[in-house]
């Protein structure tokens, strides 16, 4: 081999050399193989936030929302308040079973009952005559819970019966005398014990206790509107009808025996001398309400009549006076008819 060949070959393994370094340290490459790397390390973020929602999907959210139903147990709140307001709405015949240390029980029944001194009076009596007895409000949702109230007092030897019930009270009961039965309201029950069961019999007192209070008022008198259609209206009927005086029922919903209020005209008013309020308009709380009569038609020969006890005056009365009228409360009223009623349950059995 001459000497030109081994300058070639020399020539050619020095280029191959120089070749091989400028690979191995060219920038190019390496920054090229750093974002081949730095690539494939991009691929993995990419996938992080596709995993974010599957470990994020809230399944610690919900251990956060379950409390909240469980924790406020507004349905437990609920059912514990349901329960302790049972004994509020328990019948009065339930509450008022506990008289066992009197030797004789009376009292009133009606709704409501915030109005009625009947209590007090009886329990004064009671006191002032040392008589071992007690005399108590019984506020009944409905008069069924009469039964009830008998059945748990068999001390129980008497009640008054007051709105809403001298009329449902009826059904009820054993017997009426015959003068409850020809006015069709019952405002005294007397409660006779017996081994063969209990008896209820009804009378009326209230009539008694409107012709004994107000018979002065009515003398010379001839014709009277009464208001209202209720129990009482019925006692004050039959009261005038004893005393002779002609007599008419107005109300709101007016019949052919019934007057209309619409009706009351001057030259009504003018003929019917004497008017008798047997509703519960005026009566303690709402002492402001009256009923809807033309008032500036009534004048001196008029006499107005309240069986209400409960204000002394009611603004029925009230208006009366102010037109000249005379009128006269059911303070009176109210003790005559509690007297026949406590000569009722003293009476020898019938």
């Amino acid at each position: 081999m001459g000497f030109s060949t081994l300058f070639v070959l020399a020539f050619v393994l020095m280029v191959l050399i120089k070749v091989v370094n400028q690979k191995l340290d060219s920038p190019q490459d390496s920054a090229h193989d750093d974002a081949s790397i730095y690539e494939n390390k991009e691929e993995e973020p990419t996938f992080e936030p596709q995993m974010e929602p599957e470990v994020e999907p809230q399944p610690e959210a919900e251990p956060k929302v379950e409390p909240e139903p469980q924790q406020p147990s507004y349905s437990w709140t609920a059912d514990v308040k349901t329960e302790s307001a049972e004994p509020k709405r328990e019948s009065a015949a339930r509450s008022y079973s506990s008289y066992s240390s009197y030797g004789h029980l009376f009292g009133l029944i009606g709704k409501p009952l915030g109005h009625s001194t009947s209590k007090a009076r009886f329990n004064n009596k009671f006191k002032k005559e040392h008589i071992n007895a007690f005399y108590e409000n019984f506020e009944l949702d409905s008069a069924d819970e009469v039964k009830e109230l008998v059945d748990r007092n068999p001390n129980l030897c008497g009640f008054n019966v007051t709105i809403p019930y001298k009329e449902d009270i009826i059904p009820l009961l054993t017997r009426l005398d015959e003068t409850a039965q020809a006015i069709g309201a019952v405002n005294t029950v007397k409660v006779i014990h017996k081994d063969s069961g209990t008896e209820l019999i009804g009378y009326n007192t209230d009539w008694i206790g409107f012709t004994e209070s107000f018979k002065e008022l009515l003398q010379d008198k001839k014709k009277a509107l009464i208001l209202g259609t209720g129990g009482v209206s019925k006692a004050v009927k039959y009261a005038l009808d004893r005393l002779g005086i002609e007599n008419k029922f107005v109300s709101r919903n007016s019949t052919f025996d019934i007057m209309g209020y619409y009706e009351l005209s001057p030259s009504i008013m003018d003929e019917y001398d004497v008017i008798v309020n047997c509703t519960p308009l005026g009566m303690w709380p709402q002492t402001e309400q009256c009923p809807d009569i033309p008032y500036t038609f009534l004048s001196s020969n008029h006499v107005l009549l309240d069986v209400i006890a409960n204000p002394d005056e009611t603004m029925f009365m009230r208006k009366g006076r102010e037109h000249g009228a005379q009128a006269k409360g059911g303070k009176d009223m109210l003790e005559q008819q509690a007297v026949a009623a406590w000569n009722i349950w003293n009476s020898i059995e019938i």
